[in-house]
């Protein structure tokens, strides 16, 4: 189990970064059609993005953090 969760860690880092790095990507995919002109996603939509990046990123951390410990201690 405590390999999962390492690995689920390294799953969670991996899409925080690419949330913080491109947080329009998802809005591309899963909103954009709704529009019928060329809009662009809202800066309140970027900003709530990176923070859902940054917290899969300190939740992937902690997953890791635990796996590790359970790994080596138990």
């Amino acid at each position: 189990m405590n390999v999962y969760l390492i690995i689920f860690g390294l799953i969670l880092i991996g899409g925080g970064i690419m949330n913080r790095r491109n947080p329009g990507r998802g809005w591309r995919s899963s909103e954009s059609w709704k529009t019928e002109e060329e809009a662009e996603p809202s800066e309140s939509y970027l900003e709530l993005q990176k923070i859902r990046g940054f917290l899969a990123i300190v939740l992937g951390s902690i997953f890791i953090v635990i796996g590790l410990f359970m790994l080596l201690f138990l």
